[in-house]
């Protein structure tokens, strides 16, 4: 599953939920985020480490702007602690103190990033996005996991390992330990081990989130015309797997005539069996019912898997530059059933298909600017004139959808619909979860 910020995620819901679009139109939204802040080191900076930096303290453990020089130093201090505790052996009464009230990340350059841990997963709805971090500075912002040296959550989490264990409470992720203070005591494992790490205790309704955009635009006069669109998704993750469903639907007038009626559902089933780049996608497809691309049903479903191929960062001057990159394929079915069909014929069809799906994230000049390209093709072998793409091109206000047919039936009455289809939104969204 490709693309959310984020299955945010990413876009959850990817956006996680990250890639869906309508036709023009201005929506109305709002999304509320909470705060926090930044405290690097004066060190060489590295790809997929916050370029903002400030003053180190004389300690070596720097302070972010506005909070007390000595709270990332107690931070550090706290997380030695507790590792030098453990390597003597622990208490049946031992409990971990902790440095602050806040989650910290220690990156490998010596930076230290105040916020709060959204989640750490093998691989992200976000391409090669493993760990997800709010703070005052950086707002949401995602990094590889390779980069982080140390984790500091006092807040309970719910950390998932290899061998299908889950465990939550407090904890602390070092170089190479995850210690979790649970209600049992102390419990340590070893940090090649971990797989996921959740906000909050194993709550069904922690594990989900959604966006709503709603939007209408209309002309009147000389011209008159308009249109109603809609994109929804809910996002459903639990460290382990993460499962999407997602509706963009439009419907357009012209002269007070239907001119645009289309409906496409999209959803997905990933799961991070294992860390890495690979993952399974048990269950990924599409449903379509398109009046003016003749399609009353086209369903879709397919199962595959997928590789995040690679997550790139250039520092720039006053910013990092990011380009990241996953590939999917999967083997499918295709139903399709037209809403009218010319003699001779078939109506419905139903044919096998190659799903080879892309999805790229951009980032450049700052944090605010970045682009996200989801591409889709079905590769239609058992009817090649079926084959279809769809694909999408979005920043958070503007975004643009292609869907292509590669050889229209003709309908009963002998017209033949366009091959190509396109739809552009200006539009802000509300976010949940």
């Amino acid at each position: 599953m490709i693309g959310i910020d984020g299955r945010d995620s990413e876009q959850i819901a990817r956006t996680a939920a990250k890639r869906w679009v309508v036709p023009m139109a201005l929506a109305v939204g709002a999304a509320g985020l909470c705060s926090s802040g930044l405290a690097p080191a004066q060190q060489e900076a590295q790809p997929g480490v916050p370029s903002q930096v400030s003053d180190a303290t004389a300690g070596g453990a720097p302070a972010p702007p506005g909070e007390p020089a000595g709270a990332a130093s107690k931070v550090e201090s706290a997380m030695k602690k507790a590792q030098a505790d453990v390597e003597r052996g622990l208490t049946p009464d031992y409990t971990i103190e902790f440095g602050d009230t806040d989650d910290w990340l220690q990156f490998t350059t010596g930076e230290w990033l105040r916020g709060h841990l959204r989640w750490v997963r093998a691989k992200g709805l976000e391409a090669g996005a493993n760990v997800k971090f709010y703070s005052k500075q950086l707002y949401d912002e995602t990094f590889g996991l390779s980069f982080v040296e140390s984790i500091h959550c006092p807040n309970i989490m719910t950390y998932g390992f290899k061998g299908n264990i889950s465990v939550s409470g407090k904890g602390m992720v070092t170089t190479n330990q995850v210690i979790i203070e649970t209600e049992q005591g102390v419990k340590t494992y070893p940090r090649s081990e971990l797989v996921s790490i959740v906000d909050g205790a194993p709550r069904e309704r922690t594990w989900w989130s959604t966006q709503l955009s709603l939007g209408f635009s209309a002309n009147a006069g000389n011209t008159n015309q308009g249109s109603v669109n809609t994109q929804w998704n809910l996002l459903r993750f639990d460290g382990r797997t993460a499962a999407y469903i997602g509706y963009n639907g439009s419907v357009g007038y012209a002269d007070n005539a239907v001119n645009v009626n289309r409906h496409l559902v999209d959803f997905s089933v990933d799961l991070f069996l294992w860390p890495g780049r690979f993952y399974v996608i048990p269950i990924i497809g599409q449903l379509l019912y398109d009046e003016f691309q003749n399609y009353k049903l086209r369903a879709a479903p397919a199962a595959g898997g997928g590789v995040h191929v690679f997550q790139k960062a250039k520092q720039r001057r006053k910013h990092t530059n990011k380009f990241e990159w996953d590939i999917e394929s999967a083997l499918g079915y295709q139903f399709t059933r037209f809403l009218s069909s010319a003699t001779g014929v078939s109506n419905p069809q139903n044919d096998g298909f190659v799903m080879l799906r892309t999805y790229w994230k951009l980032k450049f000049v700052n944090r605010d600017v970045e682009i996200e390209i989801d591409w889709r093709t079905i590769l239609v072998y058992t009817t090649f004139g079926n084959t279809n793409h769809n694909g999408t091109a979005k920043d958070f206000e503007p975004s643009f959808l292609f869907l292509r047919t590669r050889d229209p039936l003709p309908r009963a009455d002998g017209t033949v619909p366009e091959k190509n289809d396109y739809q552009l939104v200006v539009s802000l969204a509300l976010s949940l979860g």
